[in-house]
C-alpha cells in the first residue's frame, strides 16, 4: 500500500512518517469493540426451510462470528498505542535514528564490533502480554485487530523530502511445538519474504550458529522498519531444551530494547512456570500491561449476551425461545469457554437438522455425551475452578503463584520438563544464554557478557535498504 500521511493529533507522533502513514486513530474507546466485531448475515426463516445438507454446510458461518468482550477494548487500546510508540524512537527523518541504523548495519556476524550505538538513543517500544486458556479468542483478537492495518507500506516522499523504503508494520510468528530456536528464526524470514517478495530465508537456512542468525534478524528487522511483532503459542516454551526458553525470552526482550520493536505475546497459563523463572524478562515483555481472557461464568451477563448473539444463527426449522434452562445446559457443555460453546452449538444443530429440528437442553446434553465426550474431563475441571483438577490441564490453570508474581515480581517455579522430538538446533545454542544489551557510551561495553559469539562467524552480506538516503 502506498503511504498516505495524516496528522494524528498526538504531539509525540507529529512529523513521523511511519506513524502518520498508519490508519487513523479511533476517537472513542468503544470503537475498539465495534470495529473488532464481525457478525455475518443471520439466517432467515426461508434459510431455515432449506434442505438438510445445505443447512449443515451453512453451519460453518459460526466460525466467522467475532463477538468482542470487554477485554478486547483494553487490549485493542494497548496495541494501537504500542504500535505507534514503537516508531517514536525510530523516526527515519532524525539524525539519531540514522546513526542507529548505521550502527545496526555495521554489527556484522553478532561480534559486537562496528559503529557504536548513539548514546542518547532510547527505545520507545513496549511489550504486552495476553493470556487466556485455549479457545478464549486470543489469536482471533490479534488477527482481527491486525486486519485493520496494512502489513506493508511503501514510502517515496514525505513533505517534500525523499523517503524511499518499505515499512513492514507487523509480523506474526508462532513458537514451534518443540520450541526450537532455529524454527522460530527461519519462520521470521519466511514471513518477511512472504510480505516483501524477498528471499532472506535461503540465506538464513545456511546459518548454523546463534550469533550470525540473531545478527541477520536484527539487520532485516531494521532494514524493513518493522514496527510490531506478534508471538503466538508462547506456552510452547515449556518444551524448550536446556536454556532455550531463557534464550528466547532474552531475544524477545532484545527486540524491544535494542531494536525498538513493540511486542505482543499470546499464551495460555501453561507459560507461567517459564515466566516465573525470568522475572526480569517478564517485566519488560509486559511493560504496557497484561490482558487476561477468562471463561464466562453461568451468571455472567457476558454469557447471556454471547448466547443471544449465537442463537440468532440457528438453522433448525424450529427456532424456539432461548430459555435460562437452555443457557444452563449450553454452559454445562462448554464451561463458558467461547470455542467450546461455539463448537457445542454447531454440533447440536448438526445433530438436530434432519431430525428433531429444534435446539433445547437435550441437544446440548447429547453433544456432551457423544460428540464432545473427549473434552469433558477438561470442561469439568474448568467448570470446577478447582486448582487441583485444573493442574492436570495446565493450559487451563491460572496459578496463585503467577498472580502473586504479577503483583510483586518475586516468585519462582520450576519449568516443565516434557521431552519431545526436535529438529536439529543451532550448533552453539546450549553453551550459554544471551542477554539483551544495555546502553553504554563505549562500544566495547555494549557487548553483553553472556552473549554467544562465533569466532568464525561468516560475514553476512545483506541488501540493506536505507530509508535515510535523503536528497
Amino acid at each position: 500500500m502506498a503511504a498516505h500521511y495524516q496528522e494524528t493529533g498526538v504531539r509525540s507522533f507529529k512529523g513521523n512518517p511511519f506513524i502518520e502513514a498508519l490508519p487513523v486513530l479511533e476517537e472513542r474507546k468503544e470503537q475498539f469493540l465495534t470495529e473488532l466485531s464481525h457478525y455475518p448475515p443471520r439466517p432467515t426463516a426461508k434459510d431455515r426451510q432449506a434442505g438438510d445438507v445445505s443447512r449443515i454446510m451453512e453451519l460453518s458461518i459460526l466460525n466467522d462470528i467475532v463477538h468482542p468482550f470487554p477485554e478486547f477494548q483494553k487490549a485493542g487500546l494497548a496495541l494501537a498505542t504500542i504500535i505507534r510508540q514503537s516508531y517514536i524512537g525510530r523516526n527515519p527523518l532524525t539524525v539519531i535514528d540514522r546513526q542507529r541504523r548505521h550502527a545496526m548495519a555495521s554489527h556484522q556476524g553478532g561480534t559486537g564490533s562496528g559503529v557504536p550505538f548513539p548514546r542518547d538513543w532510547n527505545s520507545s517500544a513496549r511489550g504486552h502480554l495476553i493470556m487466556g486458556i485455549s479457545g478464549m479468542g486470543k489469536t482471533t483478537f490479534a488477527t482481527t485487530f491486525l486486519m485493520r492495518y496494512p502489513q506493508v507500506i511503501a514510502h517515496t516522499c514525505y513533505q517534500g523530502t525523499s523517503l524511499v523504503c518499505h515499512q513492514v508494520v507487523f509480523v506474526v510468528l508462532r513458537v514451534p511445538h518443540d520450541a526450537t530456536l532455529r524454527s522460530l528464526c527461519v519462520q521470521f524470514f519466511e514471513e518477511i519474504d512472504k510480505a516483501l517478495g524477498t528471499n532472506y530465508v535461503r540465506q538464513a537456512r545456511s546459518v548454523h550458529q546463534i550469533a550470525p542468525m540473531v545478527a541477520l534478524m536484527n539487520h532485516v528487522a531494521t532494514a524493513v522498519s518493522l514496527g510490531f511483532l506478534v508471538i503466538d503459542e508462547v506456552q510452547n516454551l515449556r518444551y524448550a531444551r536446556g536454556s532455550n526458553a531463557e534464550f528466547m525470552l532474552n531475544l524477545f526482550s532484545e527486540v524491544i530494547e535494542r531494536l525498538g520493536i513493540s511486542l505482543l505475546l499470546l499464551a495460555t497459563p501453561a507459560v507461567q512456570p517459564v515466566l516465573e523463572g525470568s522475572v526480569r524478562n517478564l517485566r519488560k515483555l509486559s511493560s504496557s500491561g497484561e490482558t487476561i481472557f477468562k471463561p464466562m461464568s453461568q451468571n455472567d451477563p457476558q454469557w447471556d449476551e454471547f448466547c443471544e448473539v449465537y442463537w440468532d444463527y440457528s438453522l433448525t426449522r424450529n427456532k424456539c425461545r432461548l430459555s435460562d434452562s437452555i443457557k444452563k445446559a449450553w454452559h454445562t457443555s462448554s464451561a463458558g469457554n467461547t470455542a467450546f460453546a461455539s463448537l457445542a452449538f454447531m454440533l447440536a444443530q448438526r445433530n438436530e437438522i434432519g431430525g428433531r429440528e429444534i435446539i433445547d437442553e437435550q441437544s446440548f446434553e447429547r453433544v456432551s455425551a457423544t460428540d464432545m465426550a473427549f473434552l469433558q474431563p477438561a470442561i469439568r475441571a474448568l467448570a470446577s475452578r478447582d486448582p487441583k483438577r485444573l493442574r492436570v490441564f495446565d493450559d487451563l490453570l491460572f496459578s496463585a503463584k503467577y498472580r502473586d508474581l504479577r503483583k510483586q515480581l518475586g516468585a519462582n517455579e520450576h519449568t516443565a520438563n516434557n521431552p519431545v522430538n526436535r529438529i536439529d538446533e543451532f550448533e552453539d545454542c546450549h553453551a550459554e544464554t544471551i542477554r539483551p544489551e544495555r546502553k553504554s557510551t563505549s562500544s566495547k561495553a555494549r557487548t553483553p557478557k553472556n552473549k554467544i559469539h562465533s569466532k568464525h562467524a561468516p560475514d553476512i552480506k545483506l541488501p540493506m535498504e536505507d530509508p535515510l538516503a535523503l536528497d
